[in-house]
Order: C-alpha cells, then sequence, then structure tokens
C-alpha cells in the first residue's frame, strides 16, 4: 500500500492495453502493489453512452466478473480533474446487513493510455470536495 503524506492509503493497480476498438479498450492487470487485488484481472474503459444520470464524464470503467460484458458490473464513471490524465470515481459496496461504503478510485493514464493506473482508496471516500482536491494535488 502507499500513502500521501498525510492523506489515507491505497493499493495500486496496474493495466496495459490488450485491445481497443472505437468505443471501448480493455486492460489487463499487470501488478498490484501489495499484490491485494481490489478490482478484477480484465478492466474495460468504456465510452460513456448516456444511458445513466450521470453528468460530466466520458468513460466508465466496467469490471469482468461475468462472461458478457453487457452484464459486466459497470463501477464509475471517470470525472475529469485539473490535472489531465487524471480523473477520480467511487465504487459503492454493499456487505449487507452493513451499510453501504464508497471507496474512491483514482485512474492515471500514460501519455498514450496505453498504461492505466488506479489506485484503489479502500473503504475511504472523502466527505468535503476539499479534501478530494487535496489528494488530487498530490498526483
Amino acid at each position: 500500500m502507499n500513502s500521501t503524506g498525510n492523506n489515507p492509503q491505497y493499493i495500486r493497480h496496474t493495466f496495459k492495453v490488450t485491445s481497443e476498438l472505437k468505443s471501448y479498450t480493455i486492460y489487463q492487470l499487470v501488478e498490484v502493489v501489495g499484490n491485494k487485488n481490489l478490482l478484477t484481472e480484465i478492466i474495460r474503459i468504456e465510452k460513456f453512452q448516456g444511458k445513466s444520470n450521470a453528468s460530466k464524464i466520458d468513460e466508465y470503467l466496467r469490471i469482468r466478473n461475468c462472461s458478457n460484458w453487457s452484464k459486466c458490473e459497470q463501477i464509475t464513471g471517470l470525472r475529469p480533474t485539473i490535472k489531465e490524465g487524471l480523473f477520480y470515481g467511487d465504487r459503492t459496496t454493499t456487505n449487507l446487513p452493513e451499510p453501504k461504503k464508497k471507496t474512491l478510485l483514482l485512474f492515471t493514464f500514460s501519455t498514450d493510455r496505453q498504461t492505466l493506473f488506479i489506485d484503489v482508496y479502500r473503504g475511504f471516500y472523502p466527505i468535503h470536495k476539499g479534501i478530494l482536491q487535496n489528494i488530487i494535488n498530490t498526483y
């Protein structure tokens, strides 16, 4: 796990492109710092199709958790930040009977978009936008 100063710890997942089409890119997991994979081995970054109430996103993350991509879990939209190539989102988990928990996800693309780093702040999501901005500023 990594830490950004006084900010919460995250687990970094590194993905590389395996295939690209006009509407999506598929990435394969190549490394997890701390060897604790919190996502799936294969993920897909898709163009946002406008099929939800989400706003200010162009792409979203879908994990490969079943055999048909259209039925796989859509995790979050990638919200842009003030830093080029850096996006944020969240993952909501429900572990009944416990309440829902949000986890912060930060996405960093390499300049050529062939490598994607996803930092998963498991069990942490900032309550105030200022805290999120402080975390983003460390990237």
